[in-house]
């Protein structure tokens, strides 16, 4: 009996090292047909393949997928193969220095798209050394735990934070120090959480004469719904004699289309304002000019239309999409590191117009048009963005790499933040209202 126990005890761990393996090879062999994917839609859909630089990094890429692949499995960038195979294509494709080029792993999918995450909800800046709040989402951890801009974030757990996003993600007993220097421990457990994507009022930071609108991003979902034209119509009906300050900080972009709705209620000038191209980029010639209308974007939130017409054409030049009425008013527009894609070409246009005043920090100069692909092997929700065309102001600009410097230049100080109201609204509002 031992011997026969012996035996089939051998057998079943025979079986069980087997099935690993045949475990192992199937995986490697989904990763590696998941990191030649991604080299074949660069190879097909990237804007610049045709350039002799990236048809070599390109070949280099086919080549070192197996490797890829193996190093994903090796463990060194963490147990999860999938995930550690999306951040080694993301260093690779980090050589080729262009924006939104990049996979992602299904819970940064359905961040980009859904504006969900993992989150506590409350947004930090490192202002003077100190980690300070400068704003939380409605009902989130941080708003029902009481947390408020102008509270420092000492500690977490009772570990000092070492970056100001942090305090989006980490939960634990939070250590903050209030104004008035009283210093409170609250427990905050991040969840599943949908930051604001619709543009909103904020009405805490209104002044006589002046209102401020945020438009936290210009994802399709913004406009596509019951609550744009209602604010659409609010913006429309103000007066002459009023302000508006919009909010473009942190605002990573979204649909072309989205951002020349929202346009065309604050720029009454249809004019042109630039144009997605690949190829040769094209000249704002008034032959173009006049046949602007023939084939510019469409108004339309879905993509397909807008690729058939840039495969048709080459290029597609934007102008604000036609409303009944606009804003004429003063505008002041506030911008940052963390403004990028459509939104800078949305403050750029801005600040070519009339009575508009741009304030803050250069934006991030991450100006292409992508498109986003499944990646074969994966899951569905495992993507790949591919830059497939590129932008150019009607001025002839280019903002990747550049990004839309502002009017003024904004500086942050502690003391100003935890006065409880936002600096930096305080500061362009003085500018509009002073014009």
């Amino acid at each position: 009996m031992t011997i026969l126990f012996g035996v089939s005890s051998f057998s079943f761990l025979a079986y069980l090292l087997i099935a690993a393996c045949a475990f192992s090879h199937v995986e490697r062999e989904a990763l590696i047909i998941a990191a030649e994917s991604v080299c074949s839609r660069l190879e097909t859909e990237y804007v610049r393949a045709s350039e002799e630089n990236t048809k070599k990094f390109i070949r280099i890429c086919f080549q070192e997928s197996r490797h890829d692949a193996d190093l994903a499995m090796s463990g060194r960038y963490g147990s999860d193969s999938r995930r550690a195979l999306m951040a080694i294509l993301n260093d690779r494709l980090s050589f080729l220095r262009v924006s939104h080029l990049q996979t992602f792993a299904p819970d940064e999918t359905a961040a980009v798209w859904g504006g969900e995450t993992l989150d506590t909800g409350a947004r930090a800046r490192l202002v003077d050394g100190e980690i300070v709040v400068t704003r939380t989402i409605e009902g989130s951890p941080a708003s029902r735990a009481g947390v408020e801009t102008g509270d420092i974030v000492t500690a977490i757990e009772g570990v000092p934070l070492a970056d100001a996003p942090d305090v989006e993600r980490l939960s634990g007993v939070w250590e903050i120090l209030r104004p008035d220097d009283t210093r409170v421990s609250v427990p905050i457990q991040a969840e599943a959480l949908h930051d604001h994507i619709i543009p909103y009022w904020i009405k805490s930071q209104d002044s006589s004469g002046v209102r401020v609108l945020r438009i936290p991003s210009f994802l399709p979902q913004a406009v596509d719904t019951d609550e744009w034209p209602k604010i659409k119509d609010q913006i429309t009906r103000m007066t002459s004699a009023e302000r508006l300050i919009i909010d473009l900080r942190g605002n990573s972009g979204g649909s072309f289309p989205a951002m020349l709705r929202i346009l065309g209620a604050l720029k009454c000038d249809r004019s042109l304002i630039g144009w997605i191209y690949h190829g040769l980029p094209p000249a704002a010639s008034r032959a173009s000019q006049m046949d602007l209308f023939t084939y510019e974007m469409q108004d339309s939130l879905a993509a397909e239309p807008q690729l058939d017409l840039l495969k048709k054409n080459g290029s597609i030049p934007l102008a604000p999409f036609k409303n009944d009425s606009c804003f004429a008013g003063h505008i002041g527009v506030l911008i940052d590191q963390g403004t990028s894609s459509v939104a800078e070409i949305f403050a750029q246009s801005l600040k070519e117009r009339p009575r508009t005043t741009i304030a803050g920090w250069r934006t991030s100069g991450h100006v292409v048009m992508a498109r986003w692909f499944q990646i074969a092997g994966l899951s569905d929700d495992y993507t790949v963005s591919i830059p497939v065309a590129l932008y150019r102001s009607a001025k002839g600009e280019e903002l990747e790499g550049r990004g839309v410097s502002p009017d003024q230049l904004l500086t942050d100080k502690l003391a100003r933040w935890r006065s409880r109201r936002d600096p930096w609204i305080k500061d362009i509002a003085r500018l509009i209202v002073s014009e």
